[in-house]
Formats: structure tokens, sequence, C-alpha cells
């Protein structure tokens, strides 16, 4: 009953001080871990001359829910994995590697890509299931501020479930900007679909 409480009071945001909101009773927050086998993100590129689909897998990453709402976190995406779907063989292993590579996202430098969620807005949740999620984007070695919307399946204290498009800008990250061949036959878009399962991390906090 105590935990029930304090969620609707810091939901409803009423009569709560900001120590209060900064040193809350435990149950009101909890600690999840990204599952990277349940989680990856689709990728999408086109040029003049066509398009490339393939995956991009998830290492880790935690998110902080406050009463089974979606606060903060980060997601680490591993550039090293980076796969392509559409092509077989020889044709397959070059484009990966050239992807992998100095005219893309130079995964040796680069080996991450993170996201950290900065906030949420919650107001579409209740009837459409949706959150804004507003955070920075550290890819290729530059951090650029991003907002998306995200479609959530399922969000409690012990899981959560949601998937997300969203389209980034290679020049913000100076992505195959040094090529002029790609530079200009390659669309600057690339569209990404996120997957993204989490769960109660092993290690519970009892207090903060």
């Amino acid at each position: 009953m105590k935990t029930l409480l304090f969620c609707l009071l810091m939901l409803g945001g009423a009569g709560l001080n900001k120590t209060t909101i900064n040193h809350p009773k435990p149950g009101g927050i909890s600690i999840l871990s990204v599952d990277p086998s349940a989680s990856i993100i689709g990728w999408k590129a086109e040029k003049t001359t066509g398009k490339h689909n393939g995956t991009i897998k998830i290492q880790s990453g935690n998110l902080t829910l406050y009463c089974g709402q979606l606060s903060k976190g980060s997601v680490v995406m591993d550039m090293s994995s980076i796969d392509v779907a559409d092509l077989n063989g020889s044709d397959k292993q070059k484009l990966e590697n050239n992807l992998k590579g100095d005219n893309f996202f130079e995964a040796d430098k680069f080996p991450l890509t993170i996201l950290d969620i900065i906030s949420v807005n919650h107001q579409s949740e209740a009837a459409y299931h949706f959150i804004t999620i507003t955070g920075n984007l550290t890819m290729h070695g530059v951090t650029k501020p991003i907002v998306f919307t995200a479609r959530v399946a399922k969000s409690t204290r012990t899981d959560f479930i949601a998937q997300a498009d969203l389209v980034i800008n290679r020049l913000d990250f100076n992505i195959a900007t040094n090529n002029v061949k790609y530079n200009t036959f390659i669309n600057k878009e690339i569209s990404l679909h996120v997957q993204l399962q989490a769960t109660e991390a092993k290690e519970k906090i009892t207090s903060l």
C-alpha cells in the first residue's frame, strides 16, 4: 500500500518536493537491464542505384523506471556487428567490411554507438501507448541531440518492451563524407528500427 501511494503521488506530481523526488522510498524506482538476445536494431540506407538493409546488435544497456514508467537510461550498440541482410557471399562480406571501414563507421576507431535517454514524455502513453524520448546519440565520435517516438508494448517495474523508428542524418555524424563518390550517390538519411527489451537487473536497489 505504501508503494502504491508513493507511485500515485509521484505520477500525479502533487505535494512532492525536490528532496522527495531525488530520494524515493524503496520500491518506487527500478533499474532494468537491456536483454541483448531479445533486442536489435534494423538499418536501411538508400542510394541512387538501390538500397541495402541489415542489423546492428545491441551490446548492453540499462533503463531507469519510476513506478513502472521509463524515465532515463542508456543503450549501447556494437558497431562491429553490422550485418548486411540483402546480400550473400562475397558481396555481403565486401559491403560489411566497407561499412565497418574508414569510408563509413570506422568500427575499429569508434566501436560503440550510445543512446543516452535524458527525458521521456508519457502524455500519449495511457491512450495510445506512445512515448516521446529526448536524448543524446553518440555515433562515429559525434554527439547530437535526438527526439523520437517509441511504441510501448509493456512497461512494468520488472519488464519493458518497446520499438521505435527513427531517421538520422549521416552528415551530422561525419559518416561517408570524405569519399566524393559515396557522399554524392548515397542518401544522407539512415533509417533505424529499434526493438528493445529489458528485464529486472540482478542487483536490486534497496535505497538511493
